[in-house]
């Protein structure tokens, strides 16, 4: 019960005190991934923050939100080859919504999200986050 309070706490200040300050909001990004596309598929945040994600999953398929480390690619079929590419990533099931959260790459510039299950890279499900 003490973690789970906690845990409530630490989202709360996470999720609400900088805005209610005023700060940046984008502290917090949602998704929703389908079969085979993430919506929205572009988000800015700023750099070196905690960052919680909201992802949903609407299709039929599991899907991974998966954050490349900057200037990297992966090769297809994504594969254990690619993890050392990753800087942090996410995974859902058919119906299911998660949150995460993670830390925000300290160096602005643009990151490579895509989904790490077996061809969906291929059918388009990429996406691209914006750190500034």
């Amino acid at each position: 019960m003490i973690r789970r309070s906690l845990f409530v706490v630490f989202m709360w200040t996470i999720l609400f005190l900088p805005v209610a300050y005023g700060e940046n909001p984008n502290n917090s990004i949602s998704v929703t991934a389908t079969d085979f596309h993430f919506t929205p598929n572009t988000w800015t945040i700023a750099s070196g923050q905690a960052i919680a994600l909201s992802f949903t999953n609407n299709g039929v398929q599991e899907h991974e939100w998966v954050l490349l480390k900057q200037g990297t690619e992966v090769t297809l079929p994504f594969n254990d080859d690619d993890e050392e590419k990753v800087l942090w990533e996410m995974e859902t099931g058919p119906g299911a919504t998660k949150v995460g959260i993670f830390s925000a790459p300290p160096q602005s510039g643009t990151y490579t999200i895509v989904c790490g299950k077996p061809r969906h890279i291929e059918r388009g499900m990429t996406a691209t986050l914006i750190v500034r």
